[in-house]
């Protein structure tokens, strides 16, 4: 996440620094110090002798003419603290720190799973149980009489049934 952070030059008077005096970043944030020149254009310095715990930025000799950004990468793997940068003008005889907070990254949300949807209740096995009772009772009725029709009748459930398995399947 980027952090913006505006500085102002010759606001006031001549090589004039106006810069909020603290900021505040994460760790694995971007700070970003948008540099504003309100005057004529004017060579700065940005110094942060200090930050070497936090970053890879350490120095940024500028000249400004309108405007520019300059980041200053946190790591994401680091410790909070504090570190100053500062903004020098007029050839060193301005001067104005920076202090940079570096919060720890907030803990990110633990998700709380949802339970697993337990699957109702399947309507496949009762269709072939059901198909192959049928067809075991109209064969017992064809053993017991000796009628060939039951014996057909029990051969068509059967076939039907695995139609039935089949088509009925998921």
């Amino acid at each position: 996440m980027d952090v913006l952070c505006e500085i102002r030059f010759n606001t006031r008077a001549i090589n004039s620094i106006d810069l909020p005096e603290s900021v505040e970043v994460s760790a694995g944030d971007t700070l970003v110090l948008r540099l504003i020149n309100e005057g004529s254009p004017l060579h700065l310095t940005l110094s942060a002798a200090d930050a070497g715990r936090f970053t890879d930025f350490f120095h940024e000799n500028l000249y400004l003419e309108r405007s520019a950004d300059v980041s200053v990468s946190v790591w994401s793997d680091v410790f909070p603290g504090t570190f100053e940068i500062a903004a020098i003008t007029g050839y060193g005889t301005n001067r104005s720190f920076l202090r940079v907070f570096v919060r720890e990254r907030p803990a990110p949300e633990e998700e709380i799973p949802e339970p697993p949807i337990p699957p109702g209740s399947p309507g496949l096995p009762v269709v072939p149980f059901a198909i192959i009772t049928v067809a075991a009772l109209l064969f017992i009725v064809y053993v017991g009489t000796g009628i060939v029709l039951f014996e057909a009748a029990a051969f068509v459930v059967l076939i039907a049934g695995v139609f039935a398995a089949w088509f009925l399947r998921r």
